[in-house]
């Protein structure tokens, strides 16, 4: 049985490989939109299957199966994000795994198994595992109640604790081959797929996550606006991009700012192929500590994207920065 995306392939038969002595600590590590989460689940569903296939995959009949889908397996926990509701009624994802979450996973794997299996504890994103989350696990990562599997997934495993990742057998899922990467895109209907692989760092999920909705067009107005920084109204445009989402307003102006710093530096435009010759005249006239500190400042902001600041006046403040660095 094939995993869910053919760049996983390899990955996915060096896994089938372990079936009988699976690693109780597994660290899927990688870039963001390579389909890690897919793969872990995947992993989770072949080593709770009852009736494997020859190859180790799962068999998608027997009764486990048939629970895995429903996402009611007893043996199975996943610890991630959760949704939390503020006093103004507001719904926003959570920004780190709390240590609640992380002893009921303790408190599941000290029970025993429903159906005399494994056990299976799939935690994602890992990398967000608050400090206090992340001690109460490394208490069962050290040893593992028998039979039970931890899945730990990953997009910067470096902010794992070092205990963690001491006590984890890693396996890393690259970036596939663009060839592969853009033929998958296009057999998905996108078009231009060479031009979203490389607004999405090469990850294939993330270039098709680029599709959905109206966030390339709302990508396409704001960089055009950044074309022309000796024309652009920070007031008017702060009042207009306020609408934007802030991931997606984050994520179009870091790499904006970081194929600037390469042209000036010398390099050559890496994300936004699209704009190319803007980016070559505007990397030469920029002003390079003045850009360093506004990629600065905006690698900064990532971490505070879900404060509710006035986004008016922070995006007017961006844009007054910004304008000065072609001075």
């Amino acid at each position: 049985m094939s995993v869910a995306y053919p760049w996983l392939e390899p990955v996915w038969q060096r896994l089938l490989a372990t079936r009988s002595r699976p690693a109780q600590a597994l660290l899927l590590a990688g870039p963001r939109g390579v389909g890690k989460s897919a793969l872990a689940l995947e992993w989770a569903r072949a080593l709770l299957c009852e009736a494997p296939r020859p190859d180790g995959s799962a068999c998608g009949v027997c009764p486990a199966c048939h629970w895995f889908e429903t996402g009611a397996h007893p043996d199975f926990r996943r610890v991630g994000l959760q949704e939390k509701t503020s006093k103004e009624g507001e719904t926003r994802l959570a920004t780190a795994i709390e240590v609640d979450q992380a002893r009921d996973a303790v408190d599941f794997v000290q029970l025993s198994t429903y159906r005399a299996g494994y056990r299976v504890v799939l935690v994602d994103p890992a990398d967000s595992l608050n400090l206090a989350a992340a001690n109460a696990l490394l208490k069962v990562l050290e040893e593992p109640p028998l039979n039970t599997v931890f899945v730990l997934v990953a997009d910067q495993p470096r902010r794992l604790l070092p205990t963690i990742r001491s006590r984890c057998t890693r396996l890393d899922v690259g970036l596939p081959a663009l060839a592969q990467a853009t033929a998958w895109l296009g057999e998905q209907g996108v078009d231009d797929a060479p031009t979203l692989l490389a607004l999405a760092g090469g990850t294939p999920l993330a270039a098709l996550g680029w599709c959905e909705g109206e966030v390339l067009d709302e990508r396409r107005g704001v960089l055009e606006g950044l074309a022309r920084p000796q024309a652009l109204d920070p007031v008017t445009l702060g009042e207009r991009w306020k609408a934007v989402a802030p991931q997606t307003w984050h994520d179009v102006a870091y790499k904006w700012l970081g194929d600037l710093l390469a042209v000036r530096l010398g390099g050559s435009v890496q994300f936004n192929q699209d704009f190319i010759d803007v980016l070559a005249t505007l990397g030469r006239e920029a002003d390079l500590g003045k850009l360093l500190a506004l990629a600065k400042t905006q690698a900064d902001e990532g971490r505070t994207l879900a404060h509710p600041l006035n986004r008016s006046l922070q995006l007017q403040a961006w844009l007054v920065e910004y304008r000065h660095v072609f001075d």
